[in-house]
């Protein structure tokens, strides 16, 4: 997803998408996705099965690289995500 793409449908300019999603929400749409993104990996670690691990939920989450996925979960969420899934393991 783009922000050429979320404009077309949107029926804008990229720019001003850009320009009207920040001035409101304060950060970007394509952080807006990533936000989205991240929260759906720390659904799936909270709640693993048994083939669960870091790995397959950042890429099942569109994250490329596991070293970015890594930071960003940690600024997001306060913790590595192996913890969250670590954690929800020895719940169950």
């Amino acid at each position: 997803m783009t922000i050429e793409a979320l404009a077309l449908v949107a029926g804008g300019s990229a720019r001003a998408l850009f320009h009207a999603f920040h001035t409101s929400r304060g950060y970007s749409p394509m952080d807006f996705a990533k936000r989205i993104r991240l929260q759906k990996a720390k659904e799936m670690l909270s709640r693993p099965n048994a083939s669960t691990s870091v790995t397959s939920v950042a890429f099942t989450c569109g994250f490329s690289n596991l070293g970015h996925f890594a930071v960003y979960y940690h600024k997001a969420f306060g913790e590595p995500p192996s913890a969250t899934l670590r954690r929800a393991r020895r719940r169950d």
